[in-house]
């Protein structure tokens, strides 16, 4: 299954060189932000 894998909202930030360019945690801290915001948007569109 792993070489099927599919993006999901957080697709960056692994524990070395690939995806995200910077920390894992910083990757989550913009991820979880990002989600949030279009959570927002959504229930001010409905």
């Amino acid at each position: 299954m792993a070489n099927k894998a599919m993006n999901t909202e957080h697709s960056g930030g692994k524990n070395r060189g690939t995806g995200y360019y910077g920390k894992r945690a910083n990757a989550k801290r913009e991820s979880n932000k990002a989600r949030r915001e279009a959570a927002k948007k959504i229930l001010r569109d409905s």
